[in-house]
């Protein structure tokens, strides 16, 4: 039986590896400065030390909610741009522009982004769609969606080791049955694989949103 310190020297060597492996891929992404979204900078971290880690589901919970509070953001600060801290009227349109949006629901906010010129028009079609693939089912746990893509079914074998044993001794055909089982049956593992295929290009999608909405900020009057 694995010792405590055993278990832990068997973690630190699985997650460096993964370290190693993925940091020439994320760098760019770590060391990349915004203007407008500096204050999600934790989050983008937290994002990145998922991808870092293979921890791919986790990336694209967090995906999820840098999509709502970037859209958010963008608003907020797009509409108070002029007034910081320490301006006398900062406290004002700070409660305004958290009345304006920080109840709203993404597809309002993204509506009203595009309204506002602070996303494109083919911006606007790329959330959308990853809202349906990502937000949507992710968040609310709808497995059906998640896995719309993999196969209708799952078939395979099934013996009894006994069984099996008993007919090699007797030099006979191992008995063995075909079965069909519904892909619905396995979806939390479907689930883990689409995660692993598609976690990194949801960040950067996002990230790449985020990167042209800050240049807009930077430029806008």
């Amino acid at each position: 039986m694995e010792t405590i310190k055993e278990i832990i020297l068997s973690k630190a060597k699985f997650f460096n590896d993964k370290i190693i492996k993925n940091t020439a891929e994320l760098n760019p992404f770590y060391e990349y400065h915004f203007i407008l979204f500096c204050n999600l900078n934790t989050l983008i971290y937290e994002n990145l030390n998922c991808l870092l880690l293979e921890l791919n589901q986790s990336s694209i919970f967090t995906t999820n909610h840098l999509l709502e509070r970037m859209i958010k953001v963008a608003l907020m600060d797009f509409y108070m741009k002029g007034y910081y801290i320490g301006n006398p009227d900062f406290e004002i349109k700070l409660e305004e522009a958290k009345k304006l949006y920080d109840g709203k629901v993404l597809h309002e906010t993204i509506n009203l982004a595009v309204k506002k010129n602070i996303i494109t028009e083919d911006e606007r079609k790329k959330l959308v769609n990853l809202k349906n693939e990502f937000r949507n089912p992710y968040s609310h746990a709808e497995a059906a969606k998640i896995i719309k893509d993999a196969p209708p079914t799952f078939s395979g074998f099934m013996g009894n080791l006994n069984d099996a044993k008993e007919a090699m001794t007797k030099g006979e055909s191992i008995p063995i049955q075909k079965i069909s089982v519904p892909s619905f049956a396995f979806a939390q593992t479907h689930q883990f694989e689409i995660a692993k295929s598609k976690a990194f290009d949801y960040f950067k999608q996002i990230f790449d949103i985020m990167v042209e909405i800050d240049k807009r900020y930077q430029n806008s009057n």
